[in-house]
């Protein structure tokens, strides 16, 4: 059983460098989750690796310093082995610890599990926590509305908003009134153009953008592609191209500004994704099966503090809890 233990804490050691090595890919993310995700034990290791690391301060900065001096290339950890030189880099991120001096800070990818917001998340002009709303009026009749876990930054010529670059997250921009002037979303290297006196919702995860139109017309822009929503309609754009525009439930694009989550016939897989975005720490699914599993539910935001006990009784999921709001479910 010790020697186990020893086993986990020198892959979690592993993986602390590789995600600090500011050479790992997306498919390091996706192994370094599948990795989590094999026992609660994987989970616990890594979370006491971070913890001694940020407890151990600058001192923390030699230690991976002497590491990565020493292991010039470092070992990959379980199952990110052998990966091609072509995959595309993942963009880096900087911690800032209260312990840490600037000038030592440490480079990394987007944090493990989404644990604690990236440097571009901190320094954004607006940002939310995780479960926390914010409305930001940038005058000139043009209202955002912030969902959780969202980060923006604004573009203005002669003090007026002319364009939201939106960097991860999800927003309603409204453009009404008297003063309504038109503006334009800037996400996941498209464009999406509000009209005047129009309203839509934006949702950027990743590459992926998904647009709805709640009110007037609104336009996607990307890669030369171009299309038109009305009310209640919705596309997506990315690595595919523009999606076809299909109809759009308004009542449950807009359920987060009632702080509600609705789901109709979801797997289970993306409802934890989804419930992962409004609380803290993480559910991680472990069981395939159970992730498959549909769901007709609906959640009000002040109910996620006990969704895994709603899910262990609506599915039988064995529920296992761990500090920093990590849940385990098998």
């Amino acid at each position: 059983m010790a020697h186990r233990r020893a086993a986990l804490q020198r892959e979690a050691q592993h993986w602390l460098l590789r995600l600090t090595s500011g050479s790992a890919t997306m498919h390091d993310a996706t192994a370094f989750e599948h990795w989590c995700g094999q026992s609660p034990a994987h989970v616990e290791a890594f979370a006491q690796t971070r913890r001694l690391w940020e407890n151990l301060g600058p001192a923390a900065d030699a230690w991976m310093a002497a590491e990565q001096t020493r292991t010039a290339a470092p070992a990959p950890a379980p199952r990110a082995a052998a990966l091609p030189r072509t995959q595309p880099r993942m963009s880096r991120r900087a911690f800032l610890g209260a312990a840490i001096a600037a000038s030592a800070a440490l480079v990394v990818l987007h944090p493990p599990l989404q644990l604690w917001p990236s440097l571009t998340d901190m320094v954004a002009d607006y940002r939310t926590a995780t479960g926390e709303q914010r409305e930001i009026d940038l005058g000139h009749g043009v209202v955002v509305q912030m969902n959780t876990q969202t980060a923006i930054n604004m573009r203005t010529s002669s003090d007026q908003a002319i364009g939201i670059e939106l960097l991860g997250g999800e927003i309603q921009v409204k453009s009404t009134g008297a003063r309504a002037a038109a503006v334009s979303v800037f996400a996941g290297n498209g464009r999406v153009d509000v009209g005047t006196m129009a309203k839509c919702n934006v949702r950027c995860d990743a590459t992926d953008v998904q647009v709805t139109g709640l009110e007037g017309a609104t336009t996607l822009r990307y890669q030369g592609q171009v299309a038109v929503l009305q009310t209640a309609q919705r596309a997506q754009y990315g690595e595919g191209g523009v999606g076809r525009v299909t109809p759009a439930d308004i009542d449950a694009v807009m359920a987060w500004r009632r702080r509600v989550l609705i789901f109709d016939g979801q797997p289970l897989a993306d409802v934890v994704r989804e419930i992962n975005r409004y609380r803290p720490g993480k559910v991680i699914l472990a069981n395939d099966a159970l992730a498959q599993r549909k769901v007709q539910a609906r959640f009000s935001l002040n109910q996620l503090a006990d969704v895994a006990a709603l899910i262990q009784d609506a599915y039988g999921a064995k529920v296992t809890s761990l500090p920093g709001g990590i849940v385990i479910l098998s």
